[in-house]
């Protein structure tokens, strides 16, 4: 039976990201004042739904969504992390510059108004202005402040840094705290941790019957009055106590 699960989701999936590919070529864009066009993130989110569905992951969300956009902070476990804020929040996010060139995915990020930073020198200024940016067009823009992922056990340090851009622009950083779980047990399967490759993680997630993913909204923090350093501590503490009620 797993077998069969696994050619049917798969054969959805491949059809899934052609439609994707198509999605990218023709998805509407909204002029901003300064002449720049951007993606509209709606159509990406339900792609990114539709996507979770087809895997057989189901998302469980605890908390509201905030209604203002803002510098979104979660803990990263998986490759999922991305689908499952993008098809709650329609929020961009931030990539290393080479994923542009990636056959359907690099064009899939472009579309959905991905910021691609380039490795060099003055990677830290580029990196707050390229966050600044899309903030300051009025969209939520997510990072990973962990600079890596976990098995979900733990949420590990953040980078101080990546939290410049929301002072500079009076966003709020918005926490979501992430978890996997299975048969109501911790996830070990979906962590894409030293060892473990996309494909295999993909299809075990294909032969399951369900996975879940809880979401957990925290409350959105302000940056006004804070620096880089207390709205790491300040973001970091919010996901563990989410993590530790559940």
């Amino acid at each position: 039976m797993s077998l069969l699960r696994i050619l049917w989701r798969f054969l959805l999936l491949l059809l899934h990201l052609l439609a994707g590919i198509w999605l990218s070529l023709n998805i509407k864009k909204t002029r901003l004042s300064d002449g720049k066009t951007r993606p509209e993130p709606k159509p990406v989110a339900r792609w990114s739904a539709r996507l979770l569905k087809i895997m057989g992951i189901r998302i469980v969300t605890h908390g509201n969504s905030p209604p203002d956009p803002g510098l979104i902070v979660a803990n990263h476990i998986s490759w999922v992390d991305i689908p499952t804020i993008n098809a709650l929040t329609g929020a961009a996010f931030l990539s290393k510059d080479s994923i542009r060139y990636w056959p359907v995915i690099g064009w899939f990020a472009t579309a959905s108004g991905t910021v691609f930073i380039r490795r060099g020198k003055h990677e830290a200024q580029q990196v707050s202005s390229a966050i600044a940016e899309r903030l300051l067009e009025g969209r939520s823009l997510a990072i990973f402040p962990e600079g890596t992922t976990s098995d979900g056990s733990i949420v590990r340090h953040f980078f101080p840094r990546l939290f410049a851009a929301a002072i500079e622009t009076g966003s709020p950083v918005i926490p979501i705290a992430l978890r996997y779980t299975s048969e109501g047990k911790p996830d070990k399967h979906i962590p894409y941790t030293k060892g473990r490759s996309f494909f295999a993680i993909l299809f075990g997630i294909l032969a399951r019957r369900e996975s879940k993913v809880h979401v957990y909204f925290c409350d959105p923090i302000p940056s006004a009055g804070q620096d880089r350093r207390s709205l790491a501590d300040l973001s970091r503490s919010a996901l563990q106590a989410a993590l530790s009620d559940d």
